[in-house]
């Protein structure tokens, strides 16, 4: 009984986040050390795309530069790149290194800023289980779109959610 009622309050402590659900704010640094409010970019009231990733996640590599592309196609909306740090991999803590993340994105050639959870709170905000991990905020602060993993062609969707915000502009 009491295994029950613990599971219970713990899904009322940290419910699990969905669409739907008002983003939630964090603060991080940059890759270059600059302090970054998730809450002043939300009060700017454009859409927002966190792509969760790691160093060390081949997905990811080949979901950044990808991305990056679709960030070109829309430059008034917000695109950051959050590094997650400390997540467990098969028992094992994973840990980011700055110099690696600076390496990994010169290497792949994109330029959106890389924000750095050095001890994964963000990731663990966003019920970030898997990486990578895409998350779509709309204009009015609301979790419009979550994906987890990464194969050719994800992209499409990610595409259609934003063009139906510039639309909704016209």
């Amino acid at each position: 009984m009491k295994i029950i009622v613990l599971i219970i309050l713990f899904s009322f402590v940290f419910p699990e986040l969905k669409v739907g659900d008002i983003a939630p704010t964090f603060f991080l640094r940059t890759l270059e050390e600059e302090s970054f409010f998730m809450s002043d970019t939300l009060e700017k009231g454009s859409p927002i795309v966190l792509s969760f990733f790691a160093t060390w996640c081949i997905p990811c590599r080949e979901e950044i530069p990808v991305i990056d592309s679709v960030r070109q196609e829309f430059p008034n909306m917000k695109f950051y790149l959050v590094d997650v740090s400390g997540l467990n991999t098969n028992g094992k803590a994973m840990i980011e290194d700055s110099l690696m993340v600076a390496k990994m994105i010169n290497f792949l050639k994109v330029d959106i800023l890389v924000l750095m959870d050095i001890y994964g709170k963000t990731a663990e905000k966003y019920n970030v289980k898997e990486l990578p991990t895409l998350v779509v905020i709309d204009p009015k602060g609301i979790i419009s779109y979550m994906h987890s993993g990464y194969k050719q062609g994800d992209e499409n969707e990610l595409i259609s959610i934003l063009n139906g915000y510039v639309n909704e502009k016209k």
